[in-house]
């Protein structure tokens, strides 16, 4: 089931305008992939995440790369996270899923395909590589478009710099509350106040 969701398409429709620009990024992504043994590609959205995978995949000839993100069932992510820790599964290519929290293994290069929103997140990405003792992260970025380019150049100096956005925990969020009320009457009858 795993490996349908991941074969290469049979591709007959005409090339998009833009198709050699990904073609040039998914070389490149491939000569990365290349020098290590697993590589970790953060993109901003889950269609990146697709196209970045197929493009490498079309690049490799073979399936080496799998997409990751919010939108594949939890076994689908479960057995992606899975293969590529235990070394079957060369590179991933994931949206903010893999960002925090999970433990993937080793990750010898992560690979920014668009500068993330926030340092905060720079820098959680950036943290994934080079956890091992006495390690530096590694990492590289490309940027899309003009406007991503400069905001690259701002990104990676207040990395460097450590100049990350400071919290603001949200206080009192009614959003939350409303979807637990939601769901908790949705199944059940309550009086308020057990409800409060």
């Amino acid at each position: 089931r795993a490996e349908a969701a991941c074969a290469l398409p049979a591709s007959t429709a005409p090339a998009a305008p833009d198709d050699e620009l990904w073609r040039g990024l998914a070389r490149e992504c491939r000569a990365i992939i290349a020098r290590n043994r697993s590589t970790l590609f953060f993109v901003n959205s889950r269609r990146h995440a697709e196209k970045v995978a197929r493009f490498i995949n079309e690049e490799a000839g073979a399936v080496i790369a799998w997409a990751h993100h919010g939108s594949l069932s939890r076994e689908m992510r479960l057995v992606v996270e899975r293969r590529l820790k235990r070394g079957e599964l060369s590179a991933i290519v994931a949206t903010s899923s893999l960002e925090l929290g999970i433990d993937i293994g080793a990750l010898d290069e992560v690979v920014l395909v668009g500068s993330p929103f926030t340092v905060a997140s720079a820098v959680q990405r950036l943290g994934r590589s080079g956890h091992r003792v006495g390690a530096a992260s590694r990492a590289v970025l490309f940027a899309l478009h003009g406007r991503d380019l400069v905001d690259a150049a701002v990104l990676a100096r207040c990395v460097i710099a450590g100049e990350v956005e400071e919290a603001a925990p949200v206080v009192a969020p009614l959003d939350v509350l409303a979807q637990v009320l939601v769901s908790m009457i949705g199944v059940e009858s309550w009086r308020v106040d057990e409800l409060y």
